[in-house]
């Protein structure tokens, strides 16, 4: 009895530490589809080696002082939870 106990104790930690070092398809490939995404999202890929020396011309600029405030007012104050969250555990 006290074999049996030990070998399925062995056993055990052998099928634990073997399902915990191999990978599966989707860890290989972590990360490809973010990367291709943002590859395709790029108009121009020499942008960031050769950026144009001419600003960008145009735009109202108390329209876009406006949009500014209007980011740094939601940014610098969150909305808060309406209500406490109550989790009831057991009767």
């Amino acid at each position: 009895m006290k074999y049996r106990i030990i070998t399925v104790t062995a056993a055990a930690f052998v099928l634990a530490g073997t399902g915990c070092a191999t990978k599966d398809g989707t860890e290989n490939d972590f990360g490809n589809s973010v990367r291709q995404m943002t590859e395709q999202q790029i108009f121009d890929m020499n942008a960031a080696s050769s950026p144009d020396p001419n600003a960008v011309l145009g735009g109202d600029p108390e329209r876009l002082n406006n949009t500014l405030d209007g980011h740094r007012k939601d940014v610098a104050k969150p909305s808060g939870v309406a209500a406490p969250v109550t989790i009831n555990v057991g009767n």
